[in-house]
């Protein structure tokens, strides 16, 4: 006898129950459950190395000012003010953009919106190299914040368009380890080359910048090419799988009861402000030490770049394996 039983649309224990009006057989959940894993199994290998990979360069192209610091600021004679004013500069065209560049990229969609800020905030990167004075630092650090601004933001709302809620968080944790890892690399790379001072009449702080900038432009090109809009464009997913991931995407946002909201509600949403301020604390820890700890573990210890550089690499190291 085929024994069938109802499905409730609770989410015990985090998992996003397949459904329908109808009663489920035990032999379709077997299904639904090898269509989903599979699905998400060929989703988490396609997408998440590559964002990830961009987001790495984007954290490193933002902070690497820390490493050319400590050649650039000799060189030009910045003060620690005009630096610590140039560094912010960053935040403030990334939080004046952040809003309006999503708003662009529904229009464009995710693959060529995310490809031109790369691309952007490449160049500009790469163009630090050419400062020679306190304004030009000043003006390129806020248009490499305006250039970025809505990678972050954009790549959650591209998940979204993926990853169904019981498996999103996790697609989220494996790209965010791409901050550690920028760390690491940044780390291990500072030595190397400020070292190259001279080299083609270039400072080792210009061949930083030019170094760690380029990539993302090349990289760029690659999501152009590779990272898909949707899942309903690929040839990679079968049929049953865009189908389940449709299904499964609908069902979570009329399980959520989520609807359209004007742009001043949700800013005053309780639930907005609250995060927002967690958000802005932790990132006015996370940026100051970014920003300031090459320079003060070099002045406090006597160690050269190089190896402050290993010791913030093993601390990157570290955090993307406690992740």
């Amino acid at each position: 006898m085929r024994c069938t039983r109802t499905l409730n649309t609770t989410r015990p224990r985090g998992w996003n129950i397949l459904y329908q009006d109808t009663t489920v057989s035990p032999v379709n959940s077997a299904q639904n459950l090898t269509v989903s894993s599979s699905a998400i199994r060929k989703m988490s290998w396609r997408i998440l190395p590559l964002i990830g990979l961009a987001y790495l360069m984007a954290y490193m192209d933002r902070a690497n000012v820390s490493f050319a610091a400590v050649q650039m600021n000799v060189d030009l004679g910045f003060s620690a003010t005009v630096y610590g004013l140039g560094a912010g500069l960053f935040f403030a065209g990334y939080s004046l953009f952040e809003i309006p560049s999503n708003l662009v990229m529904l229009r464009f969609g995710p693959r060529r919106w995310i490809a031109r800020i790369m691309a952007t905030w490449g160049l500009i990167s790469a163009s630090m190299m050419f400062v020679e004075t306190p304004m030009q630092f000043y003006v390129l650090r806020f248009l490499l914040g305006v250039a970025e601004a809505g990678f972050f933001p954009g790549v959650l709302f591209y998940l979204s368009q993926w990853f169904p809620a019981a498996w999103r968080g996790r697609a989220v944790s494996r790209f965010y380890i791409a901050v550690p890892l920028s760390t690491a690399l940044m780390g291990l790379l500072a030595g190397w080359l400020l070292g190259l001072d001279g080299l083609l009449g270039l400072e080792g702080w210009q061949w930083l910048f030019l170094v760690e900038g380029l990539p993302a432009v090349i990289l760029a090109g690659v999501v152009l090419w590779l990272l898909p809009d949707l899942p309903a464009q690929v040839s990679w997913l079968t049929p049953e799988e865009k189908n389940w991931v449709a299904d499964t995407l609908q069902q979570d946002v009329v399980q959520s009861g989520a609807s359209h909201s004007g742009f001043v509600h949700v800013l005053l949403n309780p639930m907005v402000v609250g995060l927002g301020a967690i958000m802005a604390l932790d990132f006015a820890c996370a940026t100051g030490v970014s920003f300031s700890a090459p320079l003060l573990l070099m002045e406090r210890t006597g160690w050269t770049v190089a190896e402050a550089g290993y010791l913030l690499a093993a601390s990157g190291v570290v955090s993307s394996l406690l992740m």
